[in-house]
């Protein structure tokens, strides 16, 4: 009976984070319905690894593409930085290269999206980043700088 209750909860607790990034125009691209996810290297994290750091949940997926499909990422990416109460960007030309935002918050969690494009041998290379926890934008900003 213990390893059925264990068993359900775990699977509740992964389809949670399966749904973490819901509500976000990016969404599609972390379920891999923009970039085929055999294309991305996706790291998803939770508990005491990312506890020492006040978050409780990490996902991050990072690509290589061609210029048209890194823009089309970028203008999903865009639409988030435009519904964001906080949000940090910067462009190479018409293209959107980083972003650092704090989506609306969900009680006392704080949402973070974290995005980068940079080229890379004619291609882009796209990194994002959702982030979930009590972590301030300050916390962020201290851990992106170790790095």
């Amino acid at each position: 009976m213990k390893k059925i209750l264990t068993s359900i909860l775990a699977l509740l607790l992964f389809s949670v984070a399966a749904f973490a990034q819901r509500g976000l125009n990016c969404y599609p691209v972390f379920r891999g319905r923009v970039v085929p996810e055999r294309q991305m290297v996706v790291t998803e994290v939770r508990g005491s690894s990312v506890a020492a750091y006040k978050l409780d949940y990490y996902k991050g997926i990072s690509f290589l593409v061609e210029e048209d499909l890194a823009a089309r990422v970028a203008s999903l990416i865009e639409e988030d930085v435009a519904a964001a109460d906080v949000r940090e960007t910067e462009k190479t030309g018409l293209l959107l290269t980083y972003a650092l935002i704090q989506p609306k918050t969900k009680g006392r969690i704080h949402r973070y999206l974290c995005y980068q494009a940079r080229p890379v041998d004619g291609q882009w290379k796209v990194t994002i980043l959702y982030l979930e926890g009590s972590a301030t934008l300050a916390d962020l900003r201290g851990m992106f700088e170790k790095q």
